[in-house]
């Protein structure tokens, strides 16, 4: 007998250390307190408890696997599914033949692999009264006079997950058919009223039979239907609008609910905030504020934040209005304000201007490179030169005053380095002055004519050929050269073979023009682009004896013919504007 004793004591210590520690996991489980609606029946008829957590303000249920379990919270006991007359499916928990006993609150949990949620929700098992033929809790739904109207019966609920069913409506206790007053719509779940009147109002029962797990069972809801004039429509929620709202943490927030209730004097609309209650010392709802005016009625609840902290942001704060004509909702969350920006953007403009003034100075020193790559690789950019007119690429023209240790050297280089570089190599087509004119021609006729076929015009000069006055005069005896120079009429490329000391002691034209856009210096700035001897070199030592060689052994830099090439016709294969034209008119 004491073995027996010892037995049931160590039984009922083990259901009680199982017991504490359910409640113990319990409690760990985030808290949405109690549901807002209550579920009303009445005995020997069905109940529906709905788990109204697994939704997408409360996780992410169709990506996040969990599982339900539902708790009497009177007994602490399980609800699994085994009790006479109670199934567990999916999200719900039914009572297919409820009685008072069934009645108090029951906690859905959900949990998931790495959090739990609670919520309690309120079963009222409530007694009709004597000879009613509706239900102790009753709907309010409005109809509006002289139109049809309808009246929704409130257990579209448990149609959802049913085998079959079907449904009644009573005005009072009078069954009703359909016929020239009422029409049944969706599976009988609208009543829809023809030409409504006064007469209409009353109390309306819409009656459900149903079957469920090869169990038949029954549930009614009674409608409290007024007659109005006033058009009452459903509520329509202004904000908030699904939006983000950026707030900086530790500061104090307030946002508003504000619904619109068009075209009544009277309502039954209630708005509540949805939130995480465990933060009901610093957040919390202000009473709802109503405004009447001509147009309906505003609604306003303020959900008010005392301080912001980190746990309140991308949380979804969900305002619900509850309305006989359907519940509508929005959210809004809270996300941490911009950081300073200064810095990235100072940095960035920064960059920007570093990049540009690296950019500017590499096409600055590589200008003439870039441009002649450009035009080998692009030559469908530029226009032909073919059909314009012109014989010759460029006039070469030099002063034949020099001193006379350096003329023939020059003449050399005018005649032929610079016709065996430019046409044997580039293949441009040059006239030279002394070399491709007729002899016995008087100069300015032979220039007026040549430049009027040249494209370009080609000037070589040394620190001595236009600095003497016979070398202006030479320019000024020349007019057509004279007004390609100053007038502009044709491209010039100044040539500058050895470096002019006094360039004021040059002919205007020619010093404006070089002053504007420069001239191709063959004279060296660095000694390894140097060419061109100086005459103290020739003078001074036997290692420059050979200063008076033709130009043509001298070790010419290649950026000097590139820069000369730059100044020259481009070659391009696009039509000319005047062909392309000619080609359209036909």
């Amino acid at each position: 007998e004491s073995c027996k004793t010892l037995y049931l004591l160590r039984l009922f210590f083990l259901c009680v250390c199982v017991c504490v520690c359910v409640c113990v996991y319990i409690d760990l489980c985030k808290d949405y307190g109690e549901a807002f609606e209550r579920v009303f029946t009445v005995p020997y008829e069905a109940a529906l408890l709905n788990c109204s957590l697994v939704n997408e303000y409360v996780f992410e249920f169709l990506d996040t696997p969990y599982n339900i379990t539902w708790y009497n919270q009177r007994t602490g006991l399980e609800v699994t599914g085994e009790e006479d007359g109670a199934i567990v499916k999916g999200t719900k928990l039914w009572f297919l033949n409820s009685t008072v006993e069934h009645q108090g609150k029951y906690l859905c949990i959900v949990r998931t692999p790495d959090k739990c949620y609670k919520q309690a929700t309120v079963l009222l098992v409530e007694q009709p009264m004597y000879r009613e033929c509706g239900r102790p809790q009753k709907a309010p739904q409005w109809l509006q006079a002289s139109v049809n109207d309808n009246l929704a019966c409130p257990l579209r609920d448990y149609t959802e997950g049913v085998e079959s069913f079907s449904i009644q409506w009573y005005k009072g206790c009078e069954l009703l058919q359909e016929g020239p007053k009422f029409i049944f719509l969706d599976n009988k779940l609208l009543l829809l009223v023809l030409d409504v009147s006064p007469k209409d109002s009353g109390f309306y029962t819409c009656r459900m039979m149903f079957i469920l797990g090869g169990v038949t069972s029954e549930v009614a809801e009674t409608i409290e239907c007024e007659v109005t004039d006033a058009v009452s429509l459903r509520p329509r929620m202004i904000e908030p609008s699904k939006e983000n709202i950026t707030v900086a943490l530790g500061s104090p927030f307030e946002k508003q609910c504000r619904v619109f209730i068009p075209g009544t004097d009277v309502h039954m609309v209630i708005l509540e905030w949805m939130y995480n209650q465990n933060s009901l010392d610093r957040v919390y709802q202000k009473p709802t504020n109503e405004t009447h005016v001509a147009e309906g009625i505003w609604l306003e609840r303020t959900l008010k934040f005392s301080s912001v902290l980190p746990e309140d942001l991308n949380v979804f704060f969900n305002c619900v209005a509850y309305s006989s004509r359907g519940n509508i909702e929005s959210y809004f969350k809270l996300q941490p304000a911009d950081q300073d920006l200064l810095l990235p953007i100072g940095l960035l403009l920064t960059m920007l201007a570093l990049l540009f003034m690296i950019g500017a100075f590499l096409y600055r020193v590589f200008k003439v490179e870039l441009t002649l790559a450009f035009r080998t690789h692009c030559p469908f950019l530029y226009e032909s030169t073919d059909g314009d007119g012109k014989l010759y690429d460029a006039y070469v023209v030099y002063p034949r005053f020099h001193e006379e240790s350096s003329r023939e050297v020059f003449e050399i280089f005018a005649l032929k380095t610079l016709p065996q570089v430019l046409e044997g190599r580039y293949g441009y087509r040059l006239f030279i002055l002394g070399r491709d004119s007729i002899p016995g021609q008087a100069v300015v006729d032979v220039v007026e004519d040549i430049l009027s076929r040249c494209r370009r015009l080609l000037l070589l000069y040394t620190n001595t050929s236009l600095c003497r006055p016979e070398g202006v005069e030479w320019v000024e005896r020349q007019m057509g050269l004279h007004r390609a120079l100053v007038e502009g009429s044709l491209k010039v490329a100044l040539l500058e073979m050895s470096e002019v000391s006094d360039p004021s002691s040059l002919p205007e034209s020619v010093r404006l023009l070089r002053e504007k856009q420069g001239a191709v210096q063959a004279w060296a700035k660095r000694r390894r682009w140097k060419f061109w001897p100086t005459w103290s070199d020739q003078r001074g030592t036997e290692k420059n004896s050979n200063a008076e060689e033709p130009l043509a052994f001298f070790s010419l830099p290649p950026h000097f013919w590139r820069e000369v090439c730059y100044h020259m016709p481009v070659r391009g294969k696009a039509k000319p504007h005047s062909k392309r034209n000619m080609l359209l008119n036909l």
